[in-house]
């Protein structure tokens, strides 16, 4: 497992192998059709420490039968009408992108959308777990990628292994460069035994590429969780407020707890190191906490040192305890002593004729 992956370059990031898990920040809607408000989410995005800020490219009578799918709040295809941004629009948002130093992605729901977002430049393409059965929209995602080598990143929530498969044989067949999402696509699911994190070691042996977690419950435990089985990429909902009125506000983080993701994300990444190591700072508490040989009682010089003449005891500034383990004790137990040891010395090497 994690021979094969390849490296995915998503303009300045590099996703995969020892690379910085790349968070992103799932503004989606939450800009409520407002540029400004927009902008204000890429701000505090990137403020927070995220290294992507995604959004959405809806074309509304292309990809649906309008009034087809209601909502919680209308119609789904009057509700993406109302917060539409044109694309020219998200050219403007790429650029704010580009000069804060994040990453700009956005998540097309239809073919059409691709082709824009191609001729838009992005640097990458992600999909939501809505278009995974939809194999010509991943056809021409995986032609593009393997054209330029420009990454896919796939969410793979409410669908069996079998399709999640289909879909990953279409990306091998024309050699794209993606990854997938263990994803479950509840808003938020309402048992955390839902998140199936285990998915994402599973799917990264299965199919043999970077597994992210694109998670949608209302903290950052699972998120946090999924870094310490391999995941490459978090991605979380983002909102200025949960407060806001919308399809999305009350499960997106705000941006202290996008800021708490970043910084927990960080942390966790230094902490899975797997070479076994004794820190300086361990090496202090290793002199008093470990044990030596001590004397347990007065020895004069020229006694032969017997098990009941020592203990082990702290500090460990001494001979190791070990060497009074039957595995070791020949190399101690049985020598003379070179001087007077009084009670509670802590016996060095120098203190025995070898």
């Amino acid at each position: 497992m994690g021979s094969k992956e390849k490296i995915l370059k998503f303009g300045k990031l590099k996703i995969g192998g020892d690379n910085p898990t790349v968070v992103i920040a799932e503004i989606a809607d939450s800009h409520n059709g407002s540029v400004q408000t927009a902008k204000k989410l890429i701000q505090e995005a990137k403020k927070a420490g995220a290294d992507v800020a995604k959004f959405q490219l809806h074309l509304p009578d292309v990809e649906m039968v309008p009034g087809s799918i209601k909502m919680w709040d209308g119609p789904l295809y009057d509700i993406l009408k109302r917060n539409l941004f044109l694309p020219n629009t998200h050219k403007v948002l790429m650029d704010y992108c580009e000069k804060l130093g994040i990453e700009y992605l956005c998540t097309p729901f239809c073919p059409a959308a691709v082709d824009i977002l191609y001729k838009l430049g992005v640097k990458a393409f992600k999909t939501g777990s809505g278009e995974l059965t939809n194999l010509p929209m991943h056809r021409k995602l995986a032609t593009i990628s393997a054209k330029t080598g420009k990454p896919v990143i796939i969410s793979t929530g409410m669908s069996t292994w079998e399709e999640i498969a289909e879909t990953v044989k279409v990306h091998k067949e024309e050699k794209s460069n993606f990854m997938l999402m263990n994803c479950t696509s509840e808003y938020p699911p309402n048992d955390y035994s839902h998140a199936n994190l285990g998915l994402i070691p599973k799917m990264r042996k299965e199919f043999n590429v970077w597994v992210g977690q694109s998670d949608h419950t209302m903290d950052n435990y699972t998120a946090y969780a999924a870094v310490t089985l391999g995941a490459k990429a978090i991605e979380k909902h983002f909102t200025l407020s949960r407060k806001q009125k919308g399809p999305d506000h009350f499960i997106s983080l705000e941006p202290d707890m996008l800021k708490d993701l970043v910084n927990g994300v960080r942390k966790i990444e230094v902490a899975l190191g797997n070479k076994k190591t004794i820190s300086k700072a361990e090496r202090a508490v290793r002199a008093w906490a470990f044990h030596s040989v001590i004397a347990d009682r007065d020895i004069s010089a020229g006694d032969k040192i017997t098990l009941k003449d020592v203990r082990p005891a702290r500090p460990g500034q001494g001979i190791p305890a070990k060497y009074l383990d039957k595995n070791y004790s020949s190399k101690f137990l049985s020598k003379r002593a070179r001087r007077n040891l009084p009670k509670n010395t802590i016996l060095q090497w120098k203190d025995i004729k070898n």
